[in-house]
């Protein structure tokens, strides 16, 4: 698939996405919300690829939000034709996708992260953030509803007491109390969160993939279930990777004095 919105690309087993709009400050569109959950099912069944980062393209904005001339568009034809259907919520299909993937994902969030474009972030597993970003659920501000999930997801991450400020508020945190209230995990320069981010990849890139796919299938699973489900997942997930050629290859290469290769294991 041939991207518009958007910049695919994989290096030294991290594939990276881009959101490519900087005139518009990475602001989004349905073809956008489209090509990245087409990127994200393409990384995962990438064999180039293990780990997977988001950011956005330029120094101004990771996304600020929706493009309003889609809203605008939208209006119009619901004027023209009263009768039309609802406008599908963008990105629909976008949770479900990142809740199922094997790999573990990275938001580098750049600048303002405003809208859709604060809730596709909480879709990640981790979010690290540059000193010039600005967080914000503007979405009452405009009109409108949060999405993507994110009523269920923000809460579960900063509580409730702060997603229900930031919801009905729709003001917009510098990264500093993101970082405070658990938003992100880090920040740092601008000028370092490129680096930053491959580091923390860099990081999952020594662990085994089968053991990544099951710890992160367990921590999602997890924000539903109960003690005893959870135990009761661990023990199916470390059967398995008892007997993965990760394990095997790790025990050997400790017994030889080596660092481990799970690349050529999972070959």
């Amino acid at each position: 698939m041939a991207y518009e919105t958007i910049l695919y690309e994989v290096a030294d087993e991290i594939a990276t996405i881009t959101l490519n709009r900087p005139a518009k400050m990475n602001a989004y569109t349905t073809t956008m919300g489209a090509e990245i959950t087409d990127a994200m099912i393409r990384a995962d069944s990438d064999n180039d690829a293990r780990v997977i980062v988001l950011t956005g393209a330029g120094d101004r904005a990771f996304c600020a939000g929706a493009d309003m001339s889609m809203f605008a568009s939208d209006i119009k034809a619901r004027e023209t034709k009263p009768d039309s259907r609802e406008r599908r919520a963008p990105g629909i299909s976008l949770p479900q996708v990142m809740r199922n993937l094997s790999k573990p994902t990275i938001a580098a969030i750049n600048g303002y992260a405003l809208g859709v474009g604060c809730t596709i972030p909480l879709l990640l597993d981790v979010r690290i953030a540059s000193d010039n970003a600005k967080m914000g659920v503007i979405f009452p501000r405009v009109g409108l509803m949060s999405e993507l999930g994110s009523s269920y997801l923000m809460p579960r991450l900063i509580g409730l007491a702060r997603t229900a400020e930031m919801m009905l508020t729709g003001r917009q945190y510098p990264a500093s109390e993101c970082l405070a209230m658990g938003l992100v995990s880090r920040v740092v320069p601008l000028k370092d969160l490129a680096a930053t981010a491959r580091e923390l990849a860099g990081d999952m890139l020594q662990c085994s993939p089968t053991s990544l796919a099951y710890t992160r299938r367990a921590l999602y699973q997890g924000l539903d279930g109960t003690l005893e489900t959870a135990m009761a997942f661990e023990g199916f997930a470390l059967e398995k990777c008892y007997v993965s050629p990760e394990h095997k290859e790790y025990v050997a290469a400790f017994m030889e004095k080596r660092k481990p290769d799970f690349k050529k294991a999972k070959s």
